[in-house]
């Protein structure tokens, strides 16, 4: 968890596209580590989904730049488009898809119990938010093959758009049940959800809120990294403010601290560190900005060591890496 943290805040602070497909790649490698999969062609074909969408995206909004690919005279979609612009979007596309690929390895080490296992108290209702997210899409899927698997023993083939509602209307219904069973469970284990009351709930929001106006600015502003580290620093203080609450945990088998974890936590800490810092004294060492002109972005050694030092867990034992 200290790995992804580290590895989000840094994807979310720097527009560098040679620093993020660093990262792309290293959590690439560390997921195909962590579940014995090579990267196959549906993966790989979303991520670049994700990186050419954007850049074509912002390729027709955005007309300005100095290097004009192409100029069509057209009365709605003419005028200039620009080499700038879709620089500009590519990198965007680069900086979604190495948070995604952050977050699918995320998925592959931790296991929904295991983020309520190491959830502090004060976010027990978030942790448990993200593991009944992390379920849905697992859910849908093995509902989805068993639905295939039931038409096909009846002989039926889906040929087209019109044996849809086929397929979709079991789906729903499916997903309906396991929704109210999880909630049947939830009320039986006496879950009240109770978050913080008074000042303290206005702290909290006044944090969610921050944390995500941190996230915005890092994604939309150039060179707002250090806008969004001062945003990412106050949404820790309000949060930890606000959702401090006294609840009684135990553990059946606690977790055994080892070296590997603390050689794990200390880099990590340390390249979040690094880049906070940067962030704050030095963002266009972090940022990429292709207008007026487009140029290639920096690329300092210093950086790009600290990004690969995330690679650390492919050199782990198995059971360490996914600590």
């Amino acid at each position: 968890m200290a790995w992804t943290a580290s590895a989000a805040t840094v994807g979310l602070l720097t527009r560098n596209p040679w620093y993020l497909a660093i990262l792309a790649a290293l959590a690439a490698a560390v997921h195909a580590r962590l579940t014995g999969e090579r990267l196959t062609w549906p993966r790989l074909r979303l991520y670049l989904g994700l990186v050419l969408f954007p850049g074509l995206l912002n390729l027709i909004l955005s007309r300005v730049g100095d290097t004009v690919l192409l100029h069509l005279p057209l009365r709605w979609i003419g005028g200039p488009y620009t080499l700038e612009g879709l620089l500009f979007g590519l990198s965007a596309g680069v900086q979604i898809a190495s948070l995604m690929a952050v977050f699918s390895a995320f998925g592959a080490a931790v296991k929904p119990t295991d983020i309520l296992r190491r959830m502090p108290p004060g976010l027990y209702p978030a942790g448990l938010s993200a593991s009944i997210a992390l379920t849905v899409a697992p859910q849908a899927r093995r509902s989805f093959q068993a639905i295939q698997e039931a038409q096909q023993v009846r002989g039926r083939q889906p040929r087209g758009l019109r044996d849809l509602p086929g397929i979709v209307t079991p789906l729903v219904v499916l997903s309906l049940e396991g929704a109210m069973a999880l909630a049947e469970g939830m009320v039986a284990r006496g879950w009240d959800g109770d978050g913080p009351q008074g000042w303290r709930r206005g702290l909290a929001a006044a944090g969610w809120l921050s944390l995500a106006a941190a996230i915005v600015v890092a994604l939309v502003v150039p060179g707002g990294g250090r806008a969004s580290a001062a945003l990412l620093a106050l949404a820790g203080i309000l949060l930890a403010a606000g959702l401090q609450r006294r609840l009684a945990q135990s553990r059946y088998r606690p977790d055994v601290w080892r070296g590997a974890d603390t050689l794990l936590t200390g880099t990590a800490l340390g390249v979040l560190a690094v880049f906070l810092l940067l962030a704050a004294a030095s963002p266009a060492l972090l940022s990429y900005y292709p207008y007026p002109r487009a140029a290639w972005p920096e690329f300092t050694v210093g950086l790009a060591a600290a990004t690969l030092s995330l690679g650390l867990p492919l050199f782990l034992r198995g059971s360490d890496a996914r600590r």
